[in-house]
Order: structure tokens, then sequence, then C-alpha cells
């Protein structure tokens, strides 16, 4: 799979937060990368999740850590259902389950920092 120019933005944008060691909204997320998104529109939302969920996949399929770990919700400041929906389809288990387990959420984004704190120059 071929990441869209959008999605190219998206995952060094990512790879910069990991290093260091930030996390991102989902609405900040669509301001850097110009994507012009309005996280209260549900389409808006969904546009965003795909985007990240095409980068994850690719990152995980390379071996990588799934890098929308780091994109939270401004209210909830915990990551989206599609996340979680995205690591159930990955094989880490039943979505609502990981989702109530905040130790899991802690792990993908510490595996995160850890994988590209590796590349900081």
């Amino acid at each position: 799979m071929v990441l869209t120019p959008e999605e190219k933005i998206i995952k060094e944008f990512l790879i910069k937060c990991a290093i260091t060691k930030k996390i991102v909204t989902y609405q900040n997320l669509s301001t850097v990368a110009n994507l012009g998104l309005d996280m209260s529109l549900s389409k808006d939302r969904n546009t965003i999740g795909e985007l990240l969920c095409n980068i994850s996949r690719q990152e995980h399929k390379d071996g990588r850590p799934i890098l929308s770990a780091l994109v939270i919700t401004a209210n909830k400041k915990s990551q989206g259902d599609g996340f979680y929906k995205l690591c159930e389809e990955l094989g880490y288990g039943e979505w609502q389950q990981l989702k109530q387990n905040e130790k899991f959420s802690k792990e993908r984004i510490d595996e995160c920092y850890e994988f590209y704190s590796k590349l900081k120059k």
C-alpha cells in the first residue's frame, strides 16, 4: 500500500510527536496537516480516522508501532473508538475491552516513544 500525500504529511508529523514524546488532538492534527477538517462533524472525524487507520495498518505491517496511538480526542483525552477497532483488526483483542484498559493505550503510546526516540538526532 502506498500512502497518499496527506497520509505522508500526517505520518511525518506523528513521527516528530513520537520523537519529542508528545501527543496531539485530532483537531490539531487536522490543522497542522492542512486537512481543513472539523472534528465536530461526523464525516470529518471519519475522514481523519481513515487516514490514521491507513497509516497505522502500514506501520503495523512493517513492524513499527501504531502511530495513531498518539492522537487523542480534545474532550476525553483518549483515543477514539476507531483506534481501538483498528487494534482489534490488528489482533490485539476485542476493541471494547481494549478501550477500558488504560494500560493498553499507554503501552501503545510508549511503544511509539521508544521506537522513534532512537531516531532522534
